[in-house]
């Protein structure tokens, strides 16, 4: 369990232990999704670059919300999804995190909110304090969920390899 305070100076819990993230209950999700080795943000028009996520509807599953999430956020499918953990921010707001590997692409998600697909030449390691990406990902749970991404070897060849359709 990991410990720390948000970029707004709230308290987050972070597990990656399903022991633990299987008790609680989220309201919403974050997604990690990998296409092809590169990890895929999106450009929130007001926020910056973040990572697809959002609300779980009532009635909805946690996955389903990812899946839909994902969809809205970006125009692409998935091929493969796990759940590899949770975090709460001020003891209220959990939100259950997914890893996948991205399937494809459906059709060009611009409007609202949502400003388009966002890739790098590498994945970005150090976003804490830089202007382009939101606030939202200015804590430890990037950089925690990627480290222990990382080191789940097996896990992290399924999310990078490359789709067998395409």
């Amino acid at each position: 369990m990991y410990r720390f305070q948000d970029d707004f100076g709230l308290p987050v819990e972070l597990t990656f232990d399903p022991a633990v993230y299987s008790k609680r209950t989220a309201k919403h999700v974050l997604i990690f999704p990998f296409l092809e080795g590169n990890l895929m943000f999106t450009r929130n028009t007001r926020r910056g670059i973040e990572l697809p996520g959002g609300k779980i509807e009532p009635g909805e599953t946690s996955l389903a919300a990812a899946v839909r999430e994902m969809y809205e956020e970006t125009g692409y499918s998935l091929s493969a999804i796990e759940k590899i953990g949770q975090y709460v921010v001020d003891e209220s707001m959990v939100k259950d995190i997914y890893a996948a590997r991205v399937d494809r692409f459906i059709t060009e998600m611009i409007g609202g909110t949502v400003g388009g697909v966002v890739l790098f030449e590498q994945i970005p390691e150090q976003i804490k304090g830089n202007a382009q990406f939101s606030r939202i990902l200015h804590d430890d749970v990037y950089p925690l969920t990627l480290k222990f991404l990382r080191s789940d070897t097996a896990l992290w060849n399924r999310l990078n390899q490359k789709n067998p359709a395409r």
